[in-house]
């Protein structure tokens, strides 16, 4: 569950305590009438929360603000008590008809469907419409400001942005992110690379804007801030950050509740599945561990193998990569040779030579505590990305596939190191 989302810490451009915000910065956030906040929440939930904020700040001022992000948050996130909910979709862009009335007035206005037309039927009171005065105006965009949090790209936004990519280059873009990979896309960009989590940054544009602070927006930036330090126990903690969590606490942020919730209450399941991870854990000095599940665990729930995964990271040092397996089948193990692993170079063909009629083996969970692209390293398996954690199966036995996949990862990392 919990991640750091914004890489590594590099020199900080601006003054110590606060981000020099731009007086065009501040005036194009206070001109705006309708806002769209765009939040990459599958790499970081943490940038939902930071969105949700920004929202409710807007409305606090009278500006309508919508919110668009390409993930849902979990159950974890119910703790914020929050009725601003990401929609995974933008509704469409209008289709107006617009027919001058300067000469002419409309005296009524019927309309019919007939053969999958819609026909507008308007009379005129006094003289007569003509071509010349109707107007087609397509997808004219309903924002004039457009925010986006923690995207590296807008790309990252997926089919948001595919079907609405007009959007983010006609309209002002304010770009907010901490990741050393973001490709500064926005007019305005407040990318800082020595911030913790995108929360921090909001947070200090909300100080520059004057605006007053609710408990329940204190709440959500102060959720963010804590789940992307672990509990203020990342080496990512400054006193910047410090700073900014004293600030929402003193506006009323629930810190206990979130503590409690994601630190004190924790499921059974996911107890189980830490102590069957701790059981078989082995660790390599270059940032990768790894575990090898029981044959009787049984289904796996991914929300609560990542939030194993990432109690466990609290007391690992220096880890980089954490690789889970476990088996999917009962089976005996099917004895393959090492020499047939060493000789293929993707888990697609190796499963072309096995029988396929007993179905998949072995399940494996990978997932990454850095700026690591897990998608991109493990391709030819397929994987299912989950923010910071990715998915896939083996046709083969979980020793044969820890056999293939942890070279792969070690000789990843010494490509990175």
């Amino acid at each position: 569950m919990w991640s750091n989302p914004c890489g590594f810490k590099s020199r900080r451009l601006h003054s110590e305590f606060m981000l020099n915000f731009e007086p065009t910065t501040l005036q194009t956030i206070k001109q705006a009438s309708r806002v769209l906040i765009a939040a990459d929440t599958q790499s970081a939930p943490s940038n939902g929360a930071a969105a949700m904020a920004l929202v409710s700040g807007f409305k606090q001022v009278g500006i309508q603000a919508d919110l668009v992000a390409n993930r849902q948050l979990d159950d974890s996130w119910s703790v914020l008590n929050s009725t601003i909910t990401p929609s995974l979709d933008l509704a469409s862009e209008e289709f107006v008809i617009s027919l001058d009335l300067s000469r002419t007035k409309v005296g009524q206005i019927k309309y019919k469907i007939e053969d999958n037309r819609l026909n507008f039927l308007i009379k005129p009171n006094g003289g007569q419409f003509t071509e010349d005065d109707v107007e087609l105006l397509v997808g004219r965009p309903p924002y004039d400001l457009v925010i986006t949090v923690g995207l590296a790209e807008p790309e990252a936004l997926g089919e948001i942005y595919n079907s609405n990519s007009s959007l983010f280059y006609q309209t002002p873009l304010i770009n907010i992110d901490c990741q050393t990979k973001n490709e500064n896309f926005g007019q305005i960009n407040l990318v800082d690379l020595v911030a913790s989590s995108t929360a921090e940054i909001v947070h200090e544009l909300w100080r520059a804007l004057s605006w007053s602070m609710t408990p329940e927006e204190a709440t959500y930036l102060l959720a963010a801030l804590i789940y992307d330090t672990k509990n203020f126990t990342s080496n990512k903690v400054s006193p910047q950050l410090l700073l900014a969590a004293s600030n929402l606490i003193s506006e009323g942020a629930r810190r206990e509740d979130i503590v409690n919730e994601w630190y004190s209450a924790v499921k059974l399941p996911t107890l189980k599945l830490w102590g069957k991870v701790l059981s078989g854990l082995e660790q390599s000095n270059n940032g990768l561990v790894w575990s090898k599940l029981d044959s009787d665990i049984g289904f796996i729930d991914e929300q609560a193998v990542e939030q194993a995964i990432e109690r466990l990271l609290i007391g690992l040092q220096n880890t980089k990569i954490v690789a889970i397996f476990y088996s999917l089948s009962q089976s005996v193990e099917p004895t393959v040779s090492l020499s047939l692993l060493k000789n293929q170079t993707s888990l697609k063909e190796i499963n072309k030579l096995l029988n396929q009629e007993s179905g998949s083996q072995t399940g494996v969970v990978v997932y990454t505590s850095g700026p690591i692209d897990l998608n991109n390293w493990l391709a030819d398996f397929k994987p299912v990305s989950h923010g910071k954690m990715v998915s896939f199966h083996s046709n083969l036995g979980p020793a044969a596939t820890m056999e293939l996949i942890l070279p792969i990862l070690n000789r990843r990392l010494a490509e990175i190191a």
